[in-house]
């Protein structure tokens, strides 16, 4: 997909799997009960509160399972056949179709609209483009799955910025896989006092590691990174930015990669703003 961040093994769940390398076949349609003894790596997520919903068959190589946090979020694993290895993220067999939005699709509950209002976000509201302009009243919202290391996320941000001043209110789920620091960023943006304003920095300055960004990862940031992977692979988002809104019937709409600018209008349900930063340029 065009301007798609996508890493296919790096979209772990904030190092709370072990993560080695599988190929795949085609997968079986046949879904078994949790078994009474699980392998090791299955029972250490037990262990640390994660409850298994069903496990299912994948091929002689790989078992799946569909576990829970403890805020019933729901995501797909696979164990190998010796049960001696847990694998998180992209599987793909050997034709390279993705396995795992198959089982995404098969398999997991689908988040709905009050998911994204219980997950951790930082809010954008409505905010003029100059100081004085007023801004129309509106109840657009949208959210959008971002990496803070995200160049793309950063352009989504920028064209974003108009539809702010007419009114949008956007909900921005941090997420970190791309880089080493986006955990450090993400883990700052979450326990910040003003996490707008340090969204904006990050934004602005993007690229950089300011002081102010390079934050510690506590049990709580961590806990609620793994809820936001979780709820974006839920969504069958694979990669960001992914922007999730409501259609005028009110039905759950997801984008993954940076849109065309024409098509943040029908995102937004704002009509088009105009956009003149030239870093936008090359997505008309």
């Amino acid at each position: 997909m065009r301007n798609l961040i996508h890493s296919a093994m790096a979209m772990v769940f904030c190092s709370l799997f072990l993560v080695q390398p599988a190929s795949a076949a085609e997968p079986t349609s046949s879904i078994a009960s949790p078994p009474a003894d699980y392998p090791e790596p299955i029972q250490h997520l037990i262990n640390q509160g994660l409850e298994v919903i069903r496990q299912f068959d994948v091929n002689d190589s790989l078992d799946g399972w569909v576990v829970s946090n403890k805020n019933e979020q729901e995501i797909i694993v696979y164990t190998t056949a010796d049960g001696e290895n847990l694998i998180s993220g992209v599987v793909m067999d050997a034709q390279g179709q993705d396995l795992t939005q198959q089982h995404q699709r098969e398999y997991l509950s689908k988040p709905s609209w009050e998911d994204l209002a219980a997950s951790h976000y930082i809010t954008s509201e409505p905010k003029a483009l100059d100081e004085g302009d007023k801004i129309p009243e509106s109840d657009q919202m949208i959210y959008v799955f971002f990496d803070p290391n995200c160049p793309y996320c950063h352009m989504a941000w920028k064209a974003l910025q108009p539809y702010r001043a007419a009114g949008l209110t956007i909900r921005w789920i941090p997420v970190a896989y791309l880089k080493p620091d986006s955990r450090n960023k993400a883990a700052a943006l979450l326990d910040s006092d003003q996490p707008d304003a340090l969204l904006s920095l990050n934004m602005t300055q993007f690229g950089t590691l300011p002081k102010a960004l390079d934050g510690t990862m506590t049990d709580s940031s961590r806990d609620q990174l793994q809820d936001n992977m979780s709820l974006m692979q839920g969504l069958e988002i694979n990669g960001t930015p992914g922007i999730v809104w409501q259609d005028r019937k009110g039905h759950l709409q997801v984008s993954t990669g940076m849109p065309r600018l024409e098509q943040f209008a029908q995102i937004t349900g704002l009509p088009e703003q105009p956009q003149s930063d030239p870093d936008l340029a090359r997505f008309r």
